[in-house]
């Protein structure tokens, strides 16, 4: 087996198990059959090479708020969204209260606890290369013996974060894994009493179609093409769709406020809140081959869970950008827009500038200080907040007019936030700014009108909650083992899953996620 190209295939071709994508799900769950004796394949429309390949997905309607184009949002190919472009490596298990149902937030509880879930996260730490857990776990005073309330979360940026080149050679020397690439699933077909999926209808790499047939079917496709998927399918079955869809989350984030230390020390304690300088001394070590067993951790400014749960908030982080005297904020905004503009031009065609290149262009003090970041001299820290959604049913991926290359439907998405997330956003924000003053820790500005972007919330491309799991079929779309209710062999894979999304980082869930999934799997096999 191994991986290949799908191309001339037979009308017929038949495994134990299909799996539908080859991101970060996928290709978690299928590693644990490397060494089986059965058969599964994954398939995967985008290529097996160096460039990661644009979504077909579809478009962002005009009833939701403003949103990524769906193209570049999620990345086709071996790897998925952990191919470069893609994914930054940031790891963290989602926090107790994440799973629990809170009163305060609407539909809110997984149908397990964490407890169920921590020999996935070890299995998936191990996957993704991070080190021992425990140091990820819980949160910790920012300025112990000043303040109770500033609070810190400690994440690791892993080492296999470009998760197709990891698993790469183990795959390709596999005899029961077959990856074919450049294969793309066209719909699902069901069985005559439609409580199992027969076969699925694939187009290969010269668009001829032809069927899988597999005992077991699992879609592990992301946020907007699992939904989408099961849309199709169902429309051409004549089925209800119930919830498929409904619930899209996204980690909103917003950048408000200027916080402004009162001291040396406590510079020096929210310079190490920068993620970006942390990332990028994980990326030049990584480029030269230094320190291969480090561990790069990270912590951002967060609440106690006992302040979240007394004031009934919501999940929170922020990040904190230095700022140097001299800068200009305008020139500083266009060059974050250059990047991304950038970003989404290599996805597009390939063509890229090289990020030496793009960081020399019009080097001056604002752009140079902005690369290099020394945390003796900055002046100030600008917030970025990231926020836990509330979940809501009305943000939603559903079925476009307009259609593919193969004559089926694109994906429409409107997302959309609830009050109830931008008034725990304001409250949050009025707690941390209350609590630097009382502490005399520093100060934290908010200009009136920095509360107008809260109207503009900018995206995180993490896709969640579209297939939702609950054990009542009338609130999920999966049960707890991720199968469908209702068709009894088919399974999904990822974020979709998630009830709620906690306050960033959703792919060790996703990973640990897929290794339970197997097991299952594994297990249904056993007994039959």
């Amino acid at each position: 087996m191994g991986i290949a190209v799908g191309r001339g295939m037979p009308d017929i071709v038949s495994f134990d198990i299909c799996v539908v994508g080859a991101g970060a799900g996928g290709l978690a769950l299928a590693s644990n059959f490397l060494d089986k004796k059965l058969s599964l394949v994954v398939i995967e429309s985008g290529a097996l090479g160096r460039r990661p390949e644009p979504s077909e997905t579809g478009a962002v309607s005009a009833e939701g708020l403003a949103y990524a184009p769906l193209t570049t949002s999620r990345l086709r190919g071996f790897g998925g969204s952990t191919q470069a472009s893609g994914w930054g490596g940031l790891c963290k298990p989602l926090d107790a209260q994440d799973f629990e149902p809170r009163p305060w937030v609407s539909d809110s509880g997984w149908p397990f606890g964490l407890d169920q879930l921590r020999q996935y996260y070890q299995r998936a730490a191990n996957t993704l290369g991070i080190g021992d857990l425990e140091t990820l776990a819980g949160r910790r005073e920012a300025f112990p013996g000043r303040s109770s309330v500033l609070s810190v979360d400690s994440l690791e940026l892993c080492r296999h974060y470009r998760l197709g080149n990891h698993l790469r050679e183990p795959f390709a020397r596999s005899g029961g894994v077959q990856v074919m690439t450049k294969v793309t699933l066209l719909y699902l077909e069901f069985s005559e009493d439609g409580h199992s999926i027969s076969a699925v209808v694939c187009a290969d790499a010269d668009g001829r179609l032809f069927r899988i047939r597999s005992r077991f079917y699992v879609l592990a496709a992301g946020g907007i093409e699992n939904p989408r998927l099961l849309l199709v399918s169902y429309r051409r079955a004549q089925r209800a769709s119930g919830l498929v869809g409904k619930y899209f989350m996204d980690h909103p984030r917003f950048t408000i406020g200027t916080l402004t230390p009162a001291d040396g020390d406590t510079r020096a304690v929210l310079a190490r809140l920068d993620r970006i300088r942390v990332a990028r001394r994980q990326r030049v070590a990584s480029w030269l081959g230094l320190h291969r067993e480090r561990r790069f951790l990270l912590q951002g400014l967060t609440l106690p869970f006992e302040v979240q749960r007394e004031r009934k908030l919501l999940n929170y982080r922020a990040w904190l950008e230095p700022r140097y005297s001299g800068q200009d904020w305008q020139v500083l905004e266009k060059i974050k827009l250059a990047f991304l503009e950038h970003r989404d031009m290599k996805i597009l065609n390939g063509q890229s500038l090289g990020w030496g290149t793009l960081a020399r262009q019009d080097i001056g003090w604002t752009k140079g200080m902005h690369l290099a970041r020394p945390p003796v001299l900055a002046r100030s820290f600008r917030l970025h907040h990231f926020l836990e959604p509330e979940p809501l049913r009305e943000s939603s991926v559903s079925l476009s007019q307009e259609k593919d290359r193969f004559g089926l439907p694109l994906a429409s998405l409107s997302w959309q936030l609830a009050d109830n997330t931008l008034n725990s956003l304001r409250r949050t924000i009025d707690i941390i700014r209350e609590e630097f003053q009382k502490s005399g820790i520093g100060r934290l500005d908010v200009a009136p009108e920095e509360w107008e972007r809260l109207k503009k919330p900018m995206w995180t491309w993490h896709h969640m909650g579209t297939t939702r799991m609950h054990d009542d079929r009338s609130l999920g779309v999966v049960d707890r083992n991720s199968r469908v209710h209702g068709v009894n062999n088919l399974f999904i894979a990822g974020s979709s899953v998630f009830p709620t999304a906690g306050n960033d980082t959703p792919t060790l869930t996703i990973v640990a996620l897929a290794h339970r999934l197997a097991d299952y799997l594994l297990w249904i096999v056993s007994r039959s």
